[in-house]
């Protein structure tokens, strides 16, 4: 199985959504022994939680990623936010342009969630 999220908000409350239903997916593929690959694509508003520094989330996206969840973020965000790849958590992975990876992973077969 092959999961691809997309979250674009910068509100605390749907990242936390997210964050919760990642934690629920890997359980139950854990219950049911399923192998699962899963990769969040951060893109617009939704760049604040991949920072290091005033990140109320950070603790809880370091634990996910402890469990093999990717986290991408989009290069064309960081560019319009000014971000350097050293204000991001470890491990982030940064794609060129988050939707065109969304799209490319749907084509390939992956199963798509709008957060």
């Amino acid at each position: 199985m092959q999961v691809v999220f997309q979250i674009t908000s910068g509100e605390s409350d749907v990242q936390l959504s997210m964050l919760g239903q990642l934690h629920n997916l890997l359980q139950q593929a854990v219950a049911t022994q399923t192998r699962i690959a899963v990769e969040v694509v951060v893109h617009g508003h939704a760049w604040n939680l991949l920072l290091i520094d005033g990140n109320p989330l950070s603790e809880k996206v370091l634990s996910l990623q402890e469990r093999a969840v990717k986290f991408l973020i989009c290069r064309n965000t960081l560019n319009g936010r000014q971000l350097q790849t050293s204000q991001l958590l470890p491990l982030t992975e940064i794609v060129p342009a988050g939707i065109f990876h969304l799209i490319s992973r749907q084509e390939q077969g992956w199963a798509y969630i709008r957060c």
